[in-house]
């Protein structure tokens, strides 16, 4: 079994305020879906990360494509260096779009968006588009979560038809504490990929406080 695990990142200029919290999470997020690979031998996990900063799709970067999770690099400060405005739906098309061509009908997908404001500068898609656009992928199988600080996180994923909705403190221990419960809706999902047959959209990754 195939799974793939996409990070949308925002690298906005607000972000420099949890720059390094959020740069520590997401390798702890990359080690928690190693230990899921090993502890699931018959999995097969891929991770694709994506930033995105600045005006429309020049901002929306590719930092990690479908690398197999034994062979994945931690993130870097070579690899994230916020700055700019927030393309976020640019950011969520291109890349949803991409790897939709890139894999298998039966390969199990879990998409997670981080953000710490509100799409301001997107030039090509649409929050209309994005949300059609997700709605198609969940009939599919795919599965999403939004995570968001200074908004309300469930009314904005709720408008992308998005429905496992996470708010953070966009602050130290805030960013820490998002990061771990991320790490454990990863593994939620990969423990349910194992024993779902059938390859259907989860709505319950996020446990209650």
């Amino acid at each position: 079994m195939n799974i793939y695990h996409v990070i949308i990142l925002d690298e906005s200029g607000s972000m420099t305020a949890i720059y390094q919290q959020a740069l520590t999470g997401i390798n702890e997020v990359l080690s928690g879906i190693r230990k899921s690979q090993q502890e699931f031998p018959d999995q097969h996990h891929y991770v694709t990360i994506v930033t995105f900063e600045g005006n429309g799709m020049s901002g929306v970067k590719t930092r990690r494509d479908r690398v197999a999770v034994e062979n994945i690099k931690d993130f870097t400060q070579k690899d994230y260096c916020p700055g700019g405005c927030t393309p976020l739906y640019d950011a969520m098309g291109k890349t949803l779009v991409e790897l939709e061509s890139q894999i298998g009908e039966s390969d199990r997908v879990m998409a997670t968006i981080i953000t710490d404001g509100y799409e301001n500068s997107s030039m090509e898609y649409s929050g209309k588009a994005v949300k059609n656009l997700v709605s198609r992928l969940r009939e599919k199988g795919w599965t999403f979560a939004y995570i968001g600080a200074n908004q309300d996180a469930v009314e904005v994923a709720t408008d992308l038809n998005i429905d496992n909705a996470l708010n953070f403190e966009a602050t130290s221990s805030g960013t820490r504490n998002m990061c771990m419960r991320f790490c454990a809706a990863a593994s939620k999902f990969s423990r349910r990929c194992n024993e779902e047959a059938d390859n259907i959209s989860m709505s319950d990754l996020f446990d209650k406080d």
